[in-house]
């Protein structure tokens, strides 16, 4: 068996290709899993149906060799449902079908642009998954739109590109299947804008106007906080952003901007409120509302980024004064 120190502790069921290494199976109980860019000197290309879901592949070929990771550790018992969090190799270029099946605690996803192949119902039962970071040109071809496929969730996505972070949101959407008739004919119906923002998409590669476009689904819809969400996103980090676009978002954000602003407050996001401040776009009943929010919600950073803007606008010679 290869060994090999790591920051977790796996247990790898592997193959060897022409193109390099599989990885058959993973067992592990760790919650941050991050797998081997290369095994014996080889780099590792894929990774097989089912490896990481609750349930074993049916089948391991005879040729298959085990490698452990450790860092210390006892060997590790496989629970699909203690993983949080899985960073992909480096070189990897497929994901097999099912997975990461009923891993129903998996959150985030990060992965590299070699991977292009995203098997079928690879994240099913994974409703717990919100964030995938790319490392990846998003001005180039990659597998984002295969797994917004496989996920109606909503998805936070972040580009990671020459030392820049593009960040993105994919609305969450449903569909059912509605009989009409009594000859059991079927209507698809689908449910939430982001379907439509998952239509973003030629040949795999990621088309910012259509994305941008797709608010007018949100508007349609009074999903006036989602739709402040995006616009922050797309104006904090404006890769393929036209003039007409940044306008549009600004506007959405002097419309709904406060409401985004009493969220940020409620959580404490004082970032993200310093942002919408920079912008120009809230009102000073936004902000008052927000201070309130913080100060409700005992967010003692966030009120301080909105005392210091109400600060900055009081006319000279008036002070205003709020209780924590």
């Amino acid at each position: 068996m290869h060994i090999i120190e790591g920051e977790n502790e796996l247990l790898l069921t592997c193959l060897q290709t022409p193109a390099g290494v599989s990885i058959l199976r993973c067992a592990t109980s760790d919650e941050s899993v991050c797998l081997p860019d290369e095994i014996a000197g080889a780099p590792v290309v894929s990774l097989g149906a089912y490896s990481m879901s609750a349930r074993p592949p049916a089948v391991l070929p005879g040729d298959a060799f085990h490698v452990r990771v450790t860092c210390g550790a006892a060997d590790p018992v496989h629970d699909a449902g203690a993983i949080r969090a899985v960073t992909l190799p480096a070189h990897l270029q497929s994901v097999g079908a099912y997975a990461f099946y009923n891993c129903r605690r998996l959150e985030s996803l990060t992965i590299t642009a070699s991977v292009r192949d995203f098997g079928g119902e690879t994240l099913m039962n994974c409703r717990a998954l919100h964030a995938v970071r790319l490392y990846a040109d998003p001005a180039g071809p990659t597998c984002l739109r295969k797994i917004l496929n496989e996920h109606a969730g909503e998805l936070d996505v972040v580009f990671y590109h020459n030392g820049a972070a593009a960040r993105l949101l994919f609305p969450a959407y449903s569909e059912e299947l509605e009989t009409v008739t009594a000859a059991h004919i079927f209507q698809r119906r689908i449910h939430g804008a982001g379907y439509g923002y998952r239509e973003c998409f030629a040949a795999g590669v990621f088309q910012p106007h259509q994305y941008d476009r797709a608010l007018d689904g949100l508007i349609a819809r009074h999903d006036f906080i989602d739709a402040a969400r995006i616009a922050a996103r797309r104006l904090a980090a404006p890769f393929g952003l036209s003039d007409a676009a940044r306008d549009m978002y600004l506007d959405c954000l002097r419309a709904h901007g406060g409401e985004l602003a009493r969220a940020c407050a409620a959580a404490g996001e004082s970032t993200a409120l310093s942002f919408l401040l920079s912008r120009g776009v809230l009102s000073a009943r936004d902000i008052s509302a927000a201070c309130d929010t913080a100060r409700e919600n005992e967010q003692t950073a966030a009120l301080s980024v909105l005392l210091a803007a109400i600060g900055q606008n009081a006319p000279s010679g008036r002070t205003k004064s709020f209780n924590l």
